[in-house]
């Protein structure tokens, strides 16, 4: 039996259901066509594509059946919907595809796009146009391809929308003119690429790599000059992947072509024929122009193998150096490059040439250390300079660190300088090398070494650490914890203070003495936070780091840690700053708050100590109101503590607040007391005698106690005069120990009276006078004042008498001979000390003072900034000179510097320059600012330590500056012998007499 076409279609076999389609086609009725649209959704894609096919052929009358199906949810119905209408020239199905074109679907505006573009019109291209910006890159991508199959029909659309977006035009437009257009439009597109922006431009290029025509190469060809690089490097991309047959196009245009052009074809030419590129490049080498030489050097840099290598390495022959450095550059960068190729020309006669072959290994590296150390070791003064500039930028080994720690102590200045800072760069691989020779004898080395630490930073900080922690020769251990002091980081505090628990206190004092100065503001505060330690002696001991800070900046901060919650760390913070030199208004008036404030005795004390070395007015006045309301006990503690500082200026304050508080003194006031009135009046101990006749018996006690400490015959007179028979017996008593020191005086008349006053007092004078005899060793003079206390009726106690003559012990011949024979070791070992000193710490350098005049007189009158002002300009001006001389600041004290040279001449011309830049500056300033500096200068043997010197030679330099006036300088004999004449304008100056010399010393003046 026959089957229905519906049976038909339903069938899985392919012969079947197309018999049903075909069927379906034949019938032609409104069910047929309905069926065959039910058809576009079957699970077969082969059914779908025939059952459209099938209505496609039904004609144009289908279209209005398929737009009730032009909903449908179902994608794969959707799709050959529309691909049905889209061959339909109706408007109403042409207006649905439409539609769709506009769907939020990607897929389904792609369904859309196939359906428009079934039938080649202009007017449906047109539809697509806007959708080249489509946001999916698919429906862009769709979008050109499929408008590229509309052919020429569609070019003057496009040209009419480049001409209209000529400034920035879609890229998509102009790859479709110039992919439809093809050598029929190349004349518009070099038009529109020489008119056209870089859009443009880089959009037309990139369109042209399908097409290895002539003309297109030759388009791409001249894009090689273009101002762009990113076009420039798009159009060689182009020509590379067309292979060798654009050779010859490359070949033609290079004898004609620009800078950038020749540039590029050279390159293109080199990644195409690789070595076979050599002979072209050998002739660029031969070129008249440097350009060419150096296009084919840039190019043969790239070519791997030892003859591109021989053909750069000759090139640092060309006689144009612009040339020849270019060669060594490119050599440098050469990959696996042949070292023996260039140690080949390492003794070239070339002076040039060689210059550059120690340039191009010291730019290599790794593989090139050997050599790098022999020239390092061998070469002259330049090569080596020129090395040590290039090795920062290579990773080194433990042998090169080793020669560049040897160059610390090169004769040139340069070389020390290039080798440290090269150690500098290489961080912690240079750290443990550069450690070692920190205490080194060589004076150079020692200080590059040092320099080098402090400025690698946090890298240094590990290293130094591991070396502290690991206890290594206790010679380095100060500049070890400087270092690490000086470097600032938060680790470096923790490790200090490791090393402070596990060290015994003389190690560590000497540690912490050889410490100059704490510069780092990270290691200050961390200081501070560790003030809380649980161990005083760790408390101590950070005290002592803080007292070595001297920067105004970070003194205000140690200042902070006054206010410190915890009494024990404020009083380490204020015995760290009563070391400090010269404290300013700011820190003063901080120092002034805190005593209004604080609370704690201890502290208190450490306050006033402080205030009490700057007695100004305003802080005399305020120290006087504090101790005004504080009780008896504090009150005399800290009036001791002013009067030590020895400061005239408080005498009459402390002198006053005695006065007042003279009527409730106390018994156990009297000490105290005494020692402050001994204090206040030794200059003038009229103010102590006057004392002596108060009303107040504990004020004349105070008295006598205070006349203990002035030895003045004087006041031995002063004190029989005013002492009364029928005084205290403790007041006579502690009289009578005063005046039995004079018993023994060589004026005869103080002795007399001494004597027969202590003779009327009677009895009274046996006490004082036995515990005089028990501190005397010489026994004749005990035996005077046994006979004196023997006189009065007295009886000295056999203890007393025999106490000194019994400790005496006789020792044998044996113990004698031993004693000797120590003290002749003890000479010898003197001696060897002497010639240890006189070797190793003993130089001939020339030493030079210098000293504003006036500086007194203007600090005394001007304000703490302006002298500050005026400190700082000073320095900006000379030390640079100093520097560039090769002078070092040892000491600078106000205005004051101690500079030592090693080179007589040196500090001379030193000194010249000063004195004119200072000219200079004085021309630019008023009379009051103005800087007027007198130079002194000698050169002679010294003791040399790290930062200071001593000998004869320092105090002859010291006592010139004294006769020298504002801008002169003045030399003595010894350094007039060792600088020519010839150079320096040197001018007699007289013999003078020097303080401390016992002949006078002849001077000379240079002229500037």
């Amino acid at each position: 039996m026959d089957k229905t076409p519906n049976e038909l279609i339903a069938s899985f076999d392919e012969s079947l259901w197309r018999q049903g389609i075909e069927a379906l086609a034949i019938e032609h009725t409104l069910i047929a066509a309905e069926t065959l649209i039910g058809l576009l959704s079957d699970i077969m894609w082969r059914k779908r594509e025939a059952a459209a096919k099938a209505l496609i052929e039904w004609g144009v009358d289908i279209v209005p059946l398929l737009l009730n199906r032009a909903n449908s949810q179902n994608k794969d119905e959707l799709y050959w919907v529309l691909y049905v209408i889209g061959h339909f020239e109706n408007s109403q199905g042409l207006t649905v595809v439409q539609n769709f074109l506009k769907s939020p679907d990607a897929e389904i505006r792609g369904y859309a796009i196939r359906a428009i573009t079934i039938s080649k019109v202009v007017s449906r291209a047109r539809i697509l146009y806007e959708l080249l910006n489509d946001s999916s890159w698919a429906v862009r991508k769709l979008v050109f391809e499929r408008l590229l199959t509309f052919g020429p029909i569609i070019l003057d659309d496009l040209r009419a929308m480049l001409e209209k977006s000529k400034d920035d035009p879609l890229h998509s437009v102009v790859a479709l003119f110039s992919n439809i257009g093809g050598l029929g439009v190349i004349g518009e597109l070099f038009q529109l690429y020489s008119d056209g922006s870089f859009s443009m431009r880089y959009s037309l290029i990139t369109s042209l790599g399908n097409d290895d025509s002539n003309e297109i190469v030759d388009f791409l060809i001249q894009a090689l000059s273009d101002p762009s690089w990113v076009i420039r490097k798009k159009a060689a991309e182009l020509l590379t992947l067309m292979g060798t047959k654009v050779f010859e196009r490359l070949s033609a245009w290079f004898g004609r072509g620009d800078s950038l052009m020749k540039h590029q074809i050279v390159c293109i030419i080199v990644d195409l024929l690789g070595d076979r590129a050599l002979p072209l490049l050998r002739r660029l080498i031969g070129s008249n122009e440097q350009e060419n030489r150096i296009l084919a050097i840039e190019s043969l840099g790239r070519l791997p193998g030892d003859e591109s290598s021989r053909i750069l390495i000759k090139c640092l022959a060309d006689p144009q150096r612009i040339v020849a450095d270019y060669a060594s550059d490119c050599l440098s960068r050469k990959e696996k490059l042949n070292l023996d190729l260039l140690l080949e020309h390492l003794n070239t006669d070339d002076e040039n040439m060689r210059f550059l072959v120690v340039k191009t290994i010291g730019s290599i590296g790794g593989l090139a250390l050997n050599p790098i150390i022999r020239i390092l070791q061998e070469g002259d003064k330049q090569e080596r300079l020129f090395l040590l500039g290039v090795l920062q930028k290579i990773h080194p080994n433990e042998t090169l660190v080793e020669a560049l720690v040897g160059l610390l102590a090169d004769p040139n200045w340069p070389v020390r300088n290039a080798a440290a800072n090269c150690l500098k760069a290489f961080g912690e691989n240079a750290v443990s090398s550069v450690v070692q020779v920190l205490s080194s004898s060589n004076e150079d080395t020692a200080f590059w070494a040092k320099k080098v630490l402090l400025s690698m930073g946090v890298s240094a900080v590990v290293e130094l650490t591991r070396i502290l922690r690991d206890g290594t020769d206790v010679t380095i251990l100060p500049h070890i914890v400087s270092a690490l002091l000086a470097i600032g980081h938060s680790d470096a505090v923790p490790a200090v203070l490791q090393f402070f628990e596990k060290s015994d206190d003389n190690r560590v004092q000497a540690v912490i003495d050889g410490i100059l100065e704490i510069s780092s503001r990270e290691v200050v505060e961390t200081i501070l936070n560790f003030l809380n330690h649980p161990d005083d002696r760790v408390v101590f001991l950070l005290s002592q780091l803080l007292s070595k800070v001297q920067k105004p900046g970070l003194r205000r901060t140690v200042l902070l840690g006054i206010s410190h919650p915890e009494e024990r760390c404020r009083f380490a913070v204020l015995e760290a700053i009563n070391k400090w030199k010269q404290l300013d208004e700011t820190e003063l008036k901080s120092l002034v708050r805190q005593l209004e404030v604080e609370k704690n005795p201890r502290t208190i004390k450490s306050v006033v100590r402080i205030l009490s070395s700057y007695p100004l007015p305003n802080i005399l006045e305020e120290m006087k109101l504090f101790l005004t309301n504080l009780e008896p006990e504090l009150m005399l503690d800290l009036m001791l503590e002013i009067a030590m500082a020895e400061r005239p200026q408080a005498n009459m304050m402390l002198a006053e607040l005695l006065k007042a508080r003279s009527h409730s003194l106390r018994e156990t006031d009297v000490e105290r007391v005494g020692k402050i009135l001994g204090l206040i009046f030794r200059s003038r101990p009229e103010g102590i005698i006057q004392g002596l006749s108060s009303p107040i018996m504990a004020y004349r006690f105070c008295s006598v106690v205070a006349l203990e400490q002035i030895e003045e015959k004087r006041i031995a007179f002063s004190l029989m005069d005013n002492l009364r028979a029928t005084e205290d017996p403790k007041i006579v008593k502690r009289a009578v120990k005063i005046l039995t020191k004079h018993f023994f005086s060589e004026d005869f008349r103080l002795k007399g009276a001494v004597t027969d006053y202590l003779l009327n007092l009677g009895i009274i004078i046996c006490e004082p006078v036995c515990e005089i005899i028990a501190e005397l060793e010489n026994e004749i003079d005990r035996k005077s004042l046994i006979d004196l206390i023997e006189s009065v009726g007295g009886k000295v106690d056999a203890s007393v008498l025999r106490k000194k003559s019994d400790s005496k012990v006789v020792i044998s011949d044996a113990v004698l001979d031993d004693v000797l024979d120590r003290r002749k070791r003890a000479v010898e070992d003197l001696e060897k000390y002497d010639k240890i000193i006189q070797t190793s710490h003993t130089q001939e350098l020339t030493i030079m003072f210098t000293d504003v005049k006036g500086y007194t007189a203007f600090s005394s009158k001007a304000s703490l900034s302006e002298v500050m002002s005026m400190l700082k300009q000073h320095d900006e001006i000379l030390l640079p000179v100093i520097e560039k001389y090769s002078g070092r600041v040892l000491k600078k004290i106000g205005d004051a510097f101690l500079v030592i040279f090693e080179v007589p001449r040196e500090a001379l011309l030193s000194a010249i320059e000063v004195q004119r830049k200072l000219k200079e500056y004085n021309e630019t300033v008023p009379d009051e600012r103005r800087l007027a500096v007198r130079v002194a200068i000698n050169t002679g043997p010294v003791i040399r330590r790290e930062n200071d010197v001593f000998g004869d030679a320092v105090n002859v330099a010291s006592r010139l500056e004294g006769i020298a006036d504002a801008q002169e300088i003045v030399i003595s004999e010894s350094t007039f012998k060792l600088v020519d004449s010839g150079v320096f304008e040197i001018t007699p100056f007289g013999d003078h007499r020097l303080k401390g010399l016992d002949k006078p010393v002849k001077t000379f003046k240079v002229i500037w």
